[in-house]
């Protein structure tokens, strides 16, 4: 029961977060937007694809957990990577920020930033990574309950790892 209002609250979460996200078509790891195009490593089973309103792509992890990647080119300004993570954790309550690292993604700086906070009174912990290029915001966020953390990681920096973004749809 826990997992799945878990699952409900993160689903409402990322549609809220990324309502300004495109949909668009995702084969052989190309998503390709009205916004936004980028590759990725898909998720391979235990994860399966899930599907929520406003999102580009989610995986939904066997023990609950979710991984989310979400590019928008329009209608955000140009504020610092830090203020971007810090929109995404709008709707958490309780929220510890518990490091930040920079890192080159894409050839491009980004912010990872680890959180445990709560989500309708659940505990959860998330890793988020923004980046921004050719005018692009990208968001690739894993958030999982804190006993499935660290089980999926390791999938969710992988495809971090993965990401590439050819720029804006022409």
């Amino acid at each position: 029961m826990r997992s799945s209002l878990l699952l409900a609250s993160l689903a409402a979460l990322v549609a809220i977060a990324s309502s300004c996200a495109s949909t668009g078509t995702f084969r052989d790891g190309v998503y390709l937007g009205r916004e936004a195009n980028y590759r990725i490593t898909p998720l391979a089973s235990p994860w399966s694809r899930i599907f929520f309103t406003g999102n580009d792509l989610a995986w939904e992890g066997p023990q609950g957990q979710v991984v989310a990647v979400n590019g928008v080119c329009s209608g955000h300004g140009d504020p610092s990577l830090k203020v971007l993570t810090d929109h995404l954790l709008f709707g958490f309550e309780d929220r510890v920020v518990e490091a930040r690292d920079e890192l080159r993604l894409a050839g491009r700086a980004a912010l990872r930033t680890r959180a445990s906070a709560t989500l309708d009174g659940v505990p959860v912990e998330l890793e988020l990574t923004v980046l921004k290029k050719d005018g692009c915001v990208y968001d690739l966020t894993y958030t999982a309950p804190p006993g499935g953390f660290d089980a999926g990681l390791a999938t969710y920096r992988a495809l971090v790892e993965s990401f590439e973004a050819p720029g804006r749809p022409r």
